[in-house]
């Protein structure tokens, strides 16, 4: 008896199994995408098309580039007391004519950086204030770039590596 039980068990789980599983694939299509070739594109530009765009490059920064910046000094000057250690980032600059504005961008060795915004042509910034500075700006580079009215801007300064005062 328990072995005929155990046998109708099996019997009915696996008509159950069956019953749920050919329908399934009954009704499911084999999934077959279609194969299509995408050829390359090529663009050629003509001559003259291309002497109109270069003109019109040249045209737009005429008119919307500023004059490059000119970093004077960068200093990080960092002293460790007792109590902490205090570092602070100065940096300063020629002023830009009819510039509004200003981007410092600090990157360290590791490759980070971060970006500052000033409205003046000088910038000090304390460690106590950004964490960014904290870890110290050994050979660290700092470069500026002007922004003015009407979307006018300067390309970046060249780099200046921070001369840094360890006290």
């Amino acid at each position: 008896m328990r072995k005929m039980r155990k046998l109708l068990a099996t019997v009915l789980l696996a008509t159950l199994t069956l019953t749920c599983a050919v329908p399934t694939m009954a009704c499911t299509p084999p999934l077959k995408p279609p194969h299509i070739d995408i050829p390359e594109i090529e663009v050629k530009i003509d001559d003259k098309l291309q002497d109109a765009i270069d003109a019109a490059a040249k045209k737009f920064l005429e008119k919307n580039v500023l004059e490059k910046p000119s970093v004077k000094y960068t200093s990080h000057i960092k002293r460790e007391t007792r109590y902490g250690t205090y570092g602070c980032l100065s940096v300063q600059w020629d002023k830009v004519d009819n510039a509004t504005h200003y981007e410092v961008m600090v990157t360290k060795t590791d490759g980070t950086e971060k970006t500052y915004a000033t409205s003046y042509n000088a910038f000090v910034r304390a460690n106590y204030y950004d964490e960014f500075l904290k870890d110290g700006l050994e050979n660290a580079t700092v470069r500026v770039k002007a922004y003015g009215e009407n979307e006018t801007f300067s390309l970046w300064s060249d780099n200046v590596v921070v001369t840094t005062y360890n006290f």
